[in-house]
């Protein structure tokens, strides 16, 4: 028999964990059991193409939110031209309204609720004849002659006893790995099915540490923790962030999903050795007004979530992740941009602005009326509008959320919008002028190349904030900054000086010493001066650098030289090496 099981992704970076551990966890079946990973971007004609050349008996679909409507007119497609064949689907988005899916989806099999490894391993069992019936199965739900059965729950599994999902990394190659050591959530936050299950079951930290050996001797890019509040458990979290500084191979990254006010000061101080980049943090705020804390159950000191994330970023080595979701009860228009603002100030490297999912098996959506929120009917069940946010100011906020993504969570603009924020009494009243100002003009429905979006911001200050020469002069030389901290633009944009001859004079001589004798550009051995200064960015401002680098503070002084290294990227942000050089002989 052949079961193969698809996977598909949203990008090709991406890996499919669930299928991995069911076919891991199959047992006697395993050999049986084929991955097939396709992303979103393939055309439904290829993925039915390589399915049906593999021949399967089965074929076992993972369904989630991003995922669901191109899985199931997959899924429908190949029950017509393999009909001979079962199909199996699993995942969130099909387990928690069973005559729904059926009643939108006849074509389905058998429906795996819940958690899958014992219950895909009994699957196979049935399959094989060795159980009389599918009403012998635990955690599954079928149609029999248009009838809907629903079978008892599955019991929880004991998590030492998973099988490890990976057995090596052919195909793999250069991807995100993602690892489960908990399930279930200690908080009930009303928009999230993770608290369904407020039990929580955690692996040994013997059995963890074995496993992440795996991903360190391999020297995976990045392993991301699929874990809700990874440490909700602090002693568990704490001896796992302990074995990885321990065994930090110089290359992998762990990402980790956290309760940041959880954080004790033997967690700051163990964090605080780490590596630039070995691990990096996510972190849900979703709103600081006390009535929607309250309205979506969630458990959170605000003030000691704020002093935790300074925290960590004054150690400057983790990359900080913080989330904020519109549409939630209680949070209008100017309530969220309070909410804005406050996070905002905790200078998390990315602010994720994202919009309230109503889904299926949530208690926001049992509650839905009470709040007047409408969202929509098709996945992934956006908010539309509730009794505070209407849809025009929703879609203010989408415009916002567009311009934080392109201008701040780049990391291509820093110095630019740390000034621009200087002119604004808020943060969020920035980044609305500048959608205002893409609106105005059209961009929202253009494609921008990295250095149009340079542009645009320098015609933003022109057009819209209507500086003095002074500041407009600041502000081309911040702009210019942040353009060469990320790439030697060889034709840059034209509020770029360029540079005199008597200035490329000096710099060819400043490399001349530097090839004879290397005080700044060490590493750069048998270069000479003419491939230095095609790798290499060398000029004036009038900024003081240091106080950028240290405190994240535009300040301005006397012009010097400042040197741009491409080859000395920051791991957190990418951008270059820079420092102030000494042009004199």
């Amino acid at each position: 028999m052949k079961i193969v099981l698809v996977g598909i992704n949203a990008k090709y970076i991406h890996t499919n964990l669930a299928v991995r551990s069911l076919q891991a966890n199959a047992g006697k079946y395993r050999n049986e059991v084929e991955i097939a990973e396709y992303t979103i971007n393939h055309s439904i004609q290829e993925i039915l193409s390589d399915l049906f050349d593999r021949e399967p008996d089965v074929v076992g679909f993972s369904c989630y939110l991003w995922n669901i409507e191109y899985v199931m007119r997959l899924a429908q497609d190949w029950k017509k031209i393999w009909p001979q064949g079962k199909i199996v689907v699993g995942g969130p988005e099909v387990s928690y309204n069973p005559e729904k899916t059926f009643e939108q989806y006849p074509f389905v099999d058998l429906l795996i609720r819940g958690e899958g490894e014992n219950t895909f391993k009994e699957v196979l069992a049935w399959l094989h004849g060795e159980k009389q019936s599918r009403a012998e199965l635990s955690g599954v739900a079928y149609l029999e002659e248009g009838e809907l059965h629903i079978g008892p729950p599955q019991k929880a599994m004991d998590m030492d006893d998973l099988v490890f999902p990976y057995e090596s990394l052919e195909g793999l190659e250069n991807k995100i790995l993602y690892y489960e050591s908990i399930r279930g959530c200690p908080f009930s936050c009303s928009y999230c099915l993770s608290s369904i299950e407020r039990s929580v079951r955690i692996k040994s930290v013997e059995k963890t540490e074995k496993e992440l050996d795996f991903f360190i001797e391999r020297k995976v890019p990045q392993v991301k923790f699929v874990d809700r509040t990874f440490n909700c458990n602090r002693d568990y979290a704490y001896e796992i962030w302990r074995y990885i500084g321990e065994h930090d191979n110089g290359v992998t990254n762990f990402h980790f999903e956290i309760g940041g006010d959880l954080l004790r000061e033997k967690d700051f101080e163990l964090l605080k050795t780490f590596r630039p980049g070995l691990v990096q943090f996510e972190i849900g705020v979703q709103s600081t007004n006390p009535d929607t804390i309250k309205a979506i159950r969630r458990t959170m000191d605000l003030k000691k979530l704020a002093d935790c994330v300074a925290r960590v970023h004054e150690a400057g080595n983790i990359h900080e992740h913080l989330d904020l979701i519109a549409g939630l009860p209680y949070e209008g228009y100017a309530s969220f941009r309070h909410s804005f603002e406050d996070v905002y100030a905790m200078k998390p490297d990315q602010l994720q602005l994202g919009f309230l999912k109503v889904l299926e098996g949530s208690y926001m959506n049992e509650v839905k009326d009470s709040y007047d929120i409408q969202f929509s009917s098709y996945p992934p069940y956006e908010v539309l509008s509730t009794r505070w946010l209407p849809y025009e100011d929703l879609k203010r906020l989408k415009a916002v959320e567009e311009m934080v993504e392109v201008y701040y969570n780049s990391f291509q603009f820093s110095a630019s919008m740390t000034y621009l924020r200087t002119l604004f009494s808020m943060a969020f009243d920035m980044y609305v002028a500048l959608s205002m100002h893409y609106r105005e003009k059209g961009y929202f429905s253009c494609q921008h190349s990295r250095l149009r979006r340079y542009e645009i911001l320098w015609e933003f200050a022109i057009e819209w904030l209507k500086m003095t020469p002074e500041q407009l002069e600041e502000f081309r030389q911040v702009l210019t900054f942040d353009l060469y901290s990320r790439d030697y633009v060889k034709n840059p944009p034209s509020f770029v000086e360029l540079r005199s001859d008597e200035q490329k004079k000096k710099i060819r001589a400043f490399f001349d010493r530097e090839c004879e004798d290397p005080q700044y550009l060490h590493g750069y051995d048998n270069r000479v001066t003419k491939q230095l200064f095609n790798m290499i960015y060398i000029g004036e401002f009038s900024f003081d650098l240091m106080a950028w680098q240290k405190k994240g503070e535009i300040v301005f002084g006397p012009f010097a030289w400042f040197m741009f290294d491409y080859q000395k990227r920051n791991p957190l942000n990418y951008s270059a090496g820079v420092q102030r050089i000494s042009m004199d002989s």
